[in-house]
């Protein structure tokens, strides 16, 4: 009998599901972001990943004599390291979202706890699994090839990151070697010798605030009275542009915007309107034609808090403070550990990190402005009031599902904290910042407002309403606000321009344009809807 089963067994010469079970959640991950993320980012992770699928599979085999448990047991513990985040995830989708059971301390237990028994049973199993380790290795290479084959046809579409098959169109927009647009800007070296022999040349401040709401946004969706907030503004001299809209409602449309002083479907419009592809937004965002003009005239282009572009850098920057790349980038091992079941102890250490980057944002801002050597072009990307919310009102450090106070979370009095917070520590630096005989431009602007629950697909008035409500505000050291009333970003450093740099910028027509992460270059017009449904804006 006994060598009956040893035969059996050595007919299993062929096993393979604990390598591709330990690929399977890194292949995944990328399918998913396959627009976002460049391919060499899954070489480290699956490395590591397989290398460790291999030594345990080595140690365990001192143990243990049958190679299919050993492989059962791998596969199951693999899977349960990477599955744990979506269990996660389902559990705070449900009814019991603001339970203590959605709590990691309670979820940990039960489902380590399921995992253990299976490897014990397997342990003390007496069967030799050879059936068992038939199907699996067979759902392993189905799941493979599946995915396998979501990635190729996204690459044969041209949905990925980098795509090399550039257009005329995109070429002129600086995707290629040559780009006839440099010619525009060489024209912008007479320009620079006039302008360095004027007395004035201001220090200029772009500050973005992750999320900020404008005014009535907050009082109309938070409950939340900023004036004390906005009245410092007013002291300052600040213009505070009233019922204020963002442009586009994501971060990356709307800074490619703002920084390119043009509507994205003019600059973007050689690219299929279906492309998910974020390399033509991260190009022209990397090399924006505000840097380029300020660096033409003679300005230090610095840059505080951001990474941004296929490189993770701005192309004209001259120095990058608080990168904290961790925090910033789009990373495939950090979306791969979430998932894991030591998600938990990382979110500790990202929130940490994320303190850190945000307190460094505005500690360099401060001594970004003592320096006076040449004029400078500052921009400041606080990654605050955004989620994570891991500040209270006066910057304590909160985990996000615990109040200061115990009282149970929410959100919207989270983001409420974290402006208190933002609010702050800009009534401390901005008369820093203007503390100078040669005072500077600063321009305050959500990059959107905030959003809960939205329907990115088909948005009600309201949802678009509160996402596109952002706080925009600026100061100009001669108070000539004549021409900002009803600023909207895209027009900001046409403007700029115009009154410190005698140029002869024509302004766009304000427009707003709506638009999901799905299809980045498909843009509806929402306008009217904007203006036709202020919610009693003008009351």
């Amino acid at each position: 009998m006994f060598m009956k089963n040893n035969l059996k067994q050595n007919k299993i010469s062929f096993i393979i599901h604990p390598i591709l079970f330990s690929i399977y959640p890194i292949i995944f991950i990328f399918s998913e972001n396959i627009n976002l993320l460049p391919v060499t980012e899954i070489v480290l992770p699956i490395s590591i990943i397989v290398g460790i699928t291999i030594l345990m599979l080595f140690i365990l085999k001192i143990k243990i004599k049958n190679r299919n448990k050993i492989a059962l047991i791998i596969s199951l513990i693999i899977i349960t390291f990477f599955s744990y985040g979506h269990y996660y995830d389902i559990i705070n989708g449900s009814e019991f979202a603001d339970s203590e059971i959605s709590r990691h301390r309670y979820l940990l237990i039960p489902y380590s706890g399921l995992a253990i028994i299976g490897i014990i049973f397997f342990i003390k199993s007496n069967r030799l699994f050879n059936n068992a380790t038939t199907v699996i290795n067979g759902i392993s290479v189905s799941i493979i090839v599946l995915i396998s084959i979501n990635i190729v046809t996204d690459y044969s579409n041209g949905n990925f990151f980098g795509n090399p098959e550039t257009t005329y169109e995109e070429k002129w927009l600086g995707m290629s070697t040559y780009n006839p647009g440099d010619e525009l800007f060489l024209k912008n070296e007479n320009v620079k010798v006039e302008f360095e022999q004027k007395k004035y040349s201001p220090d200029i401040y772009y500050i973005i605030l992750d999320e900020y709401p404008s005014d009535y946004a907050l009082k109309q969706f938070f409950s939340f009275d900023n004036n004390k907030f906005l009245e410092f503004l007013d002291e300052q001299e600040f213009h505070i542009v009233k019922n204020s809209f963002s442009n586009y409602p994501s971060t990356i449309q709307s800074l490619t915007s703002s920084l390119n002083m043009e509507y994205l479907d003019k600059i973007t419009k050689e690219v299929d309107g279906d492309s998910k592809n974020y390399h033509l937004l991260n190009k022209l965002l990397s090399d924006n034609e505000v840097m380029k003009k300020f660096s033409s005239y003679g300005y230090d282009i610095v840059n505080i808090g951001a990474l941004w572009g296929p490189n993770g850098s701005f192309k004209n920057v001259k120095t990058n403070l608080c990168e904290f790349k961790e925090v910033n980038r789009d990373s495939l091992s950090r979306q791969l550990i979430e998932k894991s079941i030591i998600m938990h102890f990382y979110e500790k250490h990202f929130e940490q990190l994320r303190r850190d980057q945000i307190i460094c944002t505005y500690n360099e801002i401060e001594n970004t402005s003592e320096e006076r050597t040449t004029p400078k072009f500052v921009f400041v990307h606080i990654l605050s009031p955004h989620a994570p919310y891991i500040f209270g009102p006066n910057g304590e450090n909160v985990s996000p599902g615990n109040s200061l106070d115990s009282s149970p979370w929410n959100e919207r009095n989270a983001h409420v904290d974290q402006i208190k917070f933002v609010n702050k520590n800009l009534i401390e630096l901005i008369p820093k910042l203007l503390n100078s005989e040669n005072k500077p431009i600063i321009i305050l602007q959500g990059d959107t407002g905030a959003g809960y629950e939205i329907d990115w697909k088909s948005p009600s008035d309201v949802m678009i309403i509160e996402r596109m409500s952002n706080l925009n505000a600026i100061y100009f050291p001669n108070k000539n606000y004549d021409k900002i009333n009803n600023l909207t970003p895209v027009n900001t450093f046409r403007i700029i321009f115009n009154e410190y740099f005698d140029e002869e910028n024509v302004l766009h027509e304000n427009k707003n344009y709506w638009s999901n992460s799905e299809k980045p270059y498909t843009f509806v017009d929402i306008t009217k809807r904007l203006k036709n449904n202020q919610l009693g804006f003008n009351d």
